[in-house]
């Protein structure tokens, strides 16, 4: 059985890189969108994934690379995972890439309400204050309410809720199977269902320019990495401070769009991010301090 190992520093590590290649993942999601349908993105997203994590997984755990000990719980991660996605997949298609981070984001609060009661974790007041903190700055970053509410906020809620649900399975996992095994039957899951889907609704197979083609295999191994350090967190750190952490997407992806599309912020976003940032640092501050004691 995996040990679960109290290691912040890197665990902090862990989720950073895992933001950053979620970035980029949602970058590919967001440029291929009018050229390959959901199902298709979807496809590629899982087959992509899986040749990456079977080479690491079996480096790192040779012959038990598929072996699990909670099987419930991997049936769990298995059904959130794909439904968070698939929301998470229609957001980003459907929303400014902000925006969509933004909403995705708010499952933090329902983590940190949940954490207690379902993983006995216990939250102090220094994670409260940064969740609500992070939450502020948020809403001042990418302002999601304003203007006319479009109906695809629904997926962005969805998204954050299956993430939520996401995260304390994850943290239970974590506790007892590898998590490259985790990432592994979740990712082949995922293929084998999506392969299936093809071949029972094939008029939902749609990619208008092959050009994209490179974008969508891109997709699948950026996904793969992110799914790694993402997953691999949760053996280092609590379920409430991954979450916590990923606040960093949200002036990463407002510091892309302004590179890649010249979007300037205004004050309230340049606000909005440094908000998050300081939310973010108060976590990693409170975790270098219990690795001290």
């Amino acid at each position: 059985m995996f040990v679960h190992e109290k290691r912040p520093i890197l665990g902090i590590i862990f989720i950073i890189l895992s933001v950053v290649f979620g970035l980029i993942a949602g970058l590919l999601i967001k440029k291929s969108a009018q050229d390959a349908s959901l199902v298709t993105t979807l496809l590629y997203r899982f087959i992509f994934a899986v040749p990456l994590l079977l080479v690491f997984t079996i480096l790192a755990r040779g012959r038990s690379a598929l072996k699990v000990s909670q099987k419930k719980m991997m049936l769990m991660r298995i059904i959130f995972g794909f439904t968070g996605m698939v929301f998470w997949v229609l957001a980003i298609r459907n929303l400014p890439l902000g925006q969509a981070s933004a909403l995705f984001q708010s499952s933090a609060i329902l983590v940190t309400i949940l954490s207690p009661f379902l993983l006995f974790e216990p939250v102090g007041v220094y994670r409260w204050t940064s969740v609500i903190l992070g939450l502020f700055g948020i809403i001042l970053l990418t302002d999601p309410f304003s203007g006319h509410v479009s109906f695809y906020i629904v997926y962005g809620f969805l998204a954050a809720l299956s993430g939520a649900l996401l995260s304390i399975v994850l943290r239970r996992l974590g506790k007892g199977d590898h998590s490259l095994t985790v990432a592994l039957i979740y990712n082949t899951s995922g293929a084998v269902l999506m392969t299936t889907a093809v071949f029972v609704f094939p008029s939902e197979y749609h990619l208008e320019n092959f050009s994209i083609l490179f974008d969508l295999i891109l997709l699948g191994v950026v996904s793969a990495i992110s799914q790694i350090f993402f997953t691999g967190a949760y053996h280092f750190v609590d379920a409430v401070i991954v979450t916590t952490l990923r606040y960093l997407q949200v002036p990463l992806a407002g510091i892309t769009a302004f590179l890649l599309f010249a979007e300037i912020m205004t004050m309230n976003e340049i606000i909005g991010a440094t908000t998050v940032i300081i939310s973010c640092l108060i976590i990693g501050w409170r975790e270098f301090q219990k690795s001290d004691n």
